[in-house]
């Protein structure tokens, strides 16, 4: 038994939103009690316990979409686009992406940025993501590299391989096998802390028969997830319009792709008049990555997926580490685009990173919010407000004013993985040493720069 003891509890939970001073009891990985601490009271006999007095407890942020393993591309000593003056993001991605990184990738280097990443996710409150693995020619095995790595570092995840057509049928088979072997290896585990899923990459990049086939082989397994990345770039629609006369979305509802097991990273250049009503028909979900997209110049717009009902969650997309960053890249986003200073509140952020994460990844009975019965994923931020933080403030402080700098401790299926900023389960520094002897060898590969 573990208690969080006198915490300003965010639960999430529609029905007792803010707790002002509140107990976390923890048994077995769940929640078995959350309230008021003078409702709840204490345990008897012996428990272990943190007093949280000065601290807000909020459910673990969820990430719907990364590449855990880029930690060893970044800060790359090459400038990429920059450096190809006049070149697109999908000129760039056939020259650059697949060609340097996703090509190039070992097994190690998948196992040693995914152990770092995770690290850092957790260190900003995040306690569950999903990973699109890449690396095909890195096959078989790589999903095992990286299930490695979440194990280790206690982080909750799911995982699929980016099954891809773009290198041939073999290697496009060697995917689809990565995908069911792990998916069958991780559903046989007492501990499904991480589990597999499918993924496929990307319209323009696999056949029709490649697409209906991942969808096939998840459903007939009863998979949680299929993920895909989705018109990320206005390529994917040029693609299936230059094919099939139609754009990317309408040819996926076509080929029966879309459904309420689907997962779409990105979305930023769909047809903002006909695909929401689609999305919403198949209850598809969205993984929605602000910060990234902006980065590589795309202007993600979610208004209209969010009106017409569509779940969307915040992604990191391995670009960057802080979901609180992620949540204000995503209001500032769309309060420039449709200057709108009152859109998006602070709350629907919060609820993005947490409960609509959660319904993304079909997991909403179980994580998300804070209630008895759910899986203790738990994160403690530290309270260094300047003004009082209560029930009337408490979400535009955590969204407008905190970052991973504030996360203090962090549970994971009712485990302290992260303690007062150390973590508890795996050696940092070791970790971060990995990292970089395996993006050493990486850089020498392309010939770029090395100290």
């Amino acid at each position: 038994m573990y208690v969080i003891k006198n915490a300003l509890i965010v639960t999430m939970n529609p029905k007792q939103p803010i707790i002002p001073n509140g107990h976390i009891w923890i048994e077995d990985g769940r929640i078995v009690k959350v309230g008021a601490a003078n409702e709840v009271g204490l345990p008897e006999g012996q428990y272990d316990s943190v007093d949280a007095g000065q601290m807000i407890a909020l459910p673990g942020f969820i990430s719907t979409h990364n590449h855990l393993y880029s930690a060893v591309v970044r800060s790359l000593p090459y400038g990429g686009p920059e450096e190809e003056t006049g070149s697109t993001f999908i000129s760039w991605m056939e020259r650059f992406w697949f060609a340097n990184l996703e090509d190039q990738v070992t097994e190690e280097q998948l196992y040693a940025g995914s152990l770092v990443n995770s690290l850092d996710n957790i260190r900003s409150g995040i306690t569950t993501t999903t990973d699109t693995v890449e690396g095909p020619n890195a096959l078989p095995g790589v999903l095992d590299a990286v299930d490695e790595a979440m194990q280790e570092t206690g982080i909750r995840g799911f995982i699929g391989f980016e099954t891809t057509g773009r290198l041939g049928e073999e290697i496009a088979q060697k995917g689809m096998q990565e995908n069911i072997k792990f998916f069958e290896k991780s559903h046989q585990r007492k501990n499904n802390r991480v589990e597999g899923v499918f993924n496929v990459h990307t319209t323009f990049t696999c056949s029709t028969e490649l697409l209906k086939e991942t969808v096939n082989e998840a459903r007939s397994r009863g998979a949680r997830l299929i993920q895909m990345h989705c018109c990320d770039d206005y390529w994917h629609s040029f693609d299936t319009t230059r094919r099939f006369g139609k754009r990317a979305v309408k040819y996926l509802e076509d080929i029966g792709f879309l459904g309420p097991d689907v997962l779409l990273a990105h979305c930023s250049y769909i047809d903002e008049l006909e695909d929401p009503a689609i999305f919403a028909k198949y209850n598809v979900k969205v993984a929605h990555n602000p910060e990234s997209n902006a980065i590589f110049g795309f202007w993600p717009n979610m208004a209209g997926l969010v009106k017409a009902g569509v779940t969307v969650g915040l992604g990191l997309d391995g670009m960057t580490h802080s979901m609180f960053e992620i949540m204000r890249s995503s209001q500032m986003i769309h309060r420039i685009r449709y200057y709108n200073m009152t859109m998006w509140p602070d709350q629907q952020l919060l609820e993005m990173a947490t409960i609509q994460g959660a319904k993304c990844l079909g997991m909403e009975k179980e994580i998300g919010s804070l209630e008895a019965g759910k899986k203790a994923d738990i994160t403690l931020l530290d309270n260094r407000s300047t003004v009082p933080v209560f029930e009337k403030n408490i979400y535009n402080h955590i969204v407008g004013s905190c970052d991973r700098a504030d996360v203090s401790s962090v549970f994971i299926d009712g485990r302290l993985v992260y303690d007062k900023r150390q973590f508890t389960m795996i050696d940092e520094q070791a970790a971060r040493e990995k990292c970089k002897a395996a993006a050493l060898d990486l850089w020498k590969k392309n010939k770029w720069p090395t100290p």
